[in-house]
C-alpha cells in the first residue's frame, strides 16, 4: 500500500512539472511532445455529428475530471464543416461550408460561434479557459468542393489572392484529381506543393488554424497509403514558426503504415497513426500487438518529432459509451469488449508509450472505465517508463517451449517489458488465446531483454490489475492469465 501510494505521488509530482516546464524562467523554448499526448477525441463517440453545445459540455467534463490525470486535449474530430441535413455522410458532395478561399469553415448550425467569421476562435477560447488545449481533425489537401468552384488562392502573407507569373491562381490550378483520399475520394484531392500556389493555399488553411487558436491537428489521408510527404512538410514548417502556442502536429490513418515510412517524415509530426481504425472489438486489438513491436524495434518509441519528439499512435481508446464507425448517431450504446481485452487495451498502449486519446462519452463516464484510463501505474508507465519493447522470452498455452519462438505469436501469448524510474521492472503477459492460460518468464530471461542490468535471481512483484502481491518470486514470473487478458507485474529484481 506504501509503494502504491509513494507511485501516485511521484506521477502527480512529475504531472505538474511537466505542465509547468514550458514557462522557463529565462524564454527558452522547451521540447516539444517529450511525452506522449493524451485527451480526447470525440470520434468514437460522436462519429462527424458533435455540436458545440455537446463538445464544451464534454470539454468541462474533461477538465474537472481527466485534466488531472493528464489529458489535455480536446480534439473535433472530422467533418465539423459538413451540415447535418438528410442523405449527408462522410463522403457526401456539395454538403460542405468553404470561404471564398476554398477553406473549410465550421457548420453554424452545429457551431453557432463561428458565425460572421470567427471560425473556432470562440470554442478555442472556451477551452483554454478550461486550463485545457483545443485541437481539430483536418483532411489533406483540398475538397472536391472548392475545386468545382474554382477558389482563388488565399496569400496569407500579402493578404490577397495569391498572386504568381502576371495571374491569380485558383483551386484547379493546384489540385490533383488523380490523388483523392483512398476513403474519401468525393471529398478531398491532393494538392500539388511543387507549385508556390500549392504552397500558399495551405499555409494559409493551416495559418487561419493558428489563428483560431488551434493547439493540436490531427491531418488526416496524409499517412499511411494516402502518405503526402510534400504536404506534410509544408504544414510542419507552418507549425514549426509557432513559438508562443506549440501545436501537436498528428499523422493518420496509419493503414500500410511501416517504420520505414515513419523514418521519412521523421522530425516532423508529433505523433502518427500505425494501423487503421480502432474500434471495440478484439481483432482490432489483437492486430496491433506486431506492429507495436515492430515500431519499438526500430526506436521510434520518442524519436526525434516536431520540434521535440514523436510517438506512434495505436489510436483512440473507444471505452466506455460510444456509437458506430460512419454514424449520424451520437453516442447510445457500451463498449464490446469485455473488461479483461479493456485491460489488455490499456495495457498495450502503456507498453508501447502511445498517446492516449480516450474516445468514449465523458458524459457518462462509468466508474469501470475512469478507473481504466487514470489507472496510476498505467499513466506512470506510458509517460515515464524506458527500454519498452517485446519481451519473447515466455511460457505459455500449447507451445510448452521457452524463447523467441515460443508463446509470441499472433494467436498465442505475448509480453512486453519495460524498466521504471525507480529502477523497477514492468513486466506484461498478454493471453490471445481463447481460454485462460498460464504464462510465465525465467527470471534470468529479463537480463536478455535489459543488457547491462544486474539483476537478482529472484523478484518482488505486484500484480497491478488483481492488486495481488506475488511476494518474493524464485527463479520465474508466473500466473494464469484469463482469456484475452493480461497480467501486469511490477518487479524489484535488484
Amino acid at each position: 500500500m506504501k509503494l502504491f501510494a509513494l507511485r501516485n505521488l511521484c506521477f502527480f509530482s512529475s504531472l505538474f512539472l511537466y505542465r509547468i516546464a514550458s514557462a522557463n524562467a529565462d524564454g527558452r523554448e522547451t521540447e516539444h511532445a517529450i511525452l506522449p499526448p493524451r485527451g480526447w477525441n470525440s470520434y468514437d463517440s460522436f462519429c462527424w455529428i458533435i455540436s458545440e453545445q455537446d463538445f464544451l459540455q464534454s470539454a468541462d467534463i474533461v477538465a474537472k475530471r481527466l485534466l488531472p490525470h493528464g489529458y489535455e486535449y480536446v480534439v473535433v474530430d472530422y467533418l465539423w464543416y459538413r451540415k447535418k441535413v438528410k442523405d449527408a455522410h462522410i463522403d457526401s458532395e456539395g454538403m460542405d461550408l468553404i470561404d471564398e478561399w476554398g477553406r473549410m469553415v465550421p457548420d453554424p448550425d452545429r457551431w453557432p460561434s463561428s458565425k460572421g467569421g470567427k471560425g473556432f476562435t470562440e470554442v478555442a477560447k472556451k477551452v483554454h479557459d478550461m486550463g485545457l488545449k483545443f485541437g481539430i481533425h483536418v483532411m489533406k489537401g483540398i475538397s472536391n468542393q472548392a475545386v468545382n468552384a474554382n477558389t482563388l488562392i488565399y496569400d496569407y502573407d500579402k493578404k490577397g489572392p495569391y498572386t504568381e507569373a502576371g495571374r491569380q491562381w485558383r483551386a484547379q490550378d493546384i489540385a490533383i484529381k488523380e490523388k483523392p483520399c483512398a476513403w474519401m475520394p468525393h471529398g478531398f484531392v491532393a494538392v500539388n506543393t511543387k507549385l508556390g500556389a500549392g504552397r500558399a493555399f495551405l499555409r494559409s488553411l493551416h495559418k487561419q488554424y493558428v489563428d483560431w487558436g488551434v493547439d493540436f491537428v490531427k491531418h488526416d489521408c496524409a499517412f499511411g497509403d494516402d502518405l503526402d510527404e510534400g504536404e506534410i512538410s509544408v504544414v510542419s514548417e507552418v507549425f514549426k514558426g509557432q513559438h508562443n502556442r506549440p501545436i501537436i502536429y498528428s499523422l493518420s490513418p496509419g493503414t500500410s503504415a511501416a517504420p520505414d515510412m515513419a523514418q521519412k517524415i521523421n522530425g516532423l509530426a508529433n505523433m502518427y497513426r500505425v494501423t487503421g481504425d480502432d474500434w471495440d472489438s478484439w481483432p482490432d486489438v489483437a492486430a496491433h500487438f506486431s506492429v507495436a513491436r515492430d515500431f519499438a524495434a526500430a526506436n521510434m518509441i520518442g524519436s526525434r518529432g516536431l520540434k521535440g519528439r514523436s510517438w506512434p499512435d495505436l489510436d483512440m481508446l473507444p471505452l466506455g459509451w460510444l456509437t458506430d464507425a460512419n454514424s449520424t448517431q451520437g453516442p447510445y450504446r457500451a463498449c464490446k469488449l469485455t473488461l479483461d481485452e479493456q485491460k489488455t487495451q490499456m495495457t498495450l498502449w502503456a507498453m508501447a508509450k502511445s498517446p492516449l486519446m480516450f474516445g468514449g462519452d465523458v458524459r457518462k463516464l462509468d466508474d469501470t472505465t475512469y478507473g481504466l484510463i487514470t489507472n496510476p501505474t498505467i499513466l506512470e508507465i506510458d509517460h515515464y517508463s524506458s527500454n519498452n519493447k517485446e519481451f519473447p522470452y515466455i511460457n505459455g498455452g500449447k507451445e510448452g517451449a521457452t524463447g523467441p519462438s515460443a508463446g509470441a505469436n499472433a494467436t498465442g501469448v505475448r509480453s512486453w517489458i519495460a524498466t521504471g524510474r525507480q529502477g523497477e521492472i514492468y513486466l506484461a503477459f498478454f493471453n490471445l488465446h481463447n481460454a485462460k492460460t498460464a504464462i510465465s518468464a525465467e527470471i534470468a530471461d529479463l537480463g536478455k531483454a535489459l543488457p547491462g542490468w544486474k539483476l537478482n535471481p529472484s523478484c518482488k512483484g505486484t500484480e497491478i490489475w488483481s492488486g495481488k502481491d506475488f511476494g518474493m518470486m524464485q527463479k520465474s514470473v508466473s500466473t494464469e492469465v484469463e482469456t484475452h487478458g493480461c497480467a501486469l507485474f511490477v518487479l524489484n529484481c535488484k
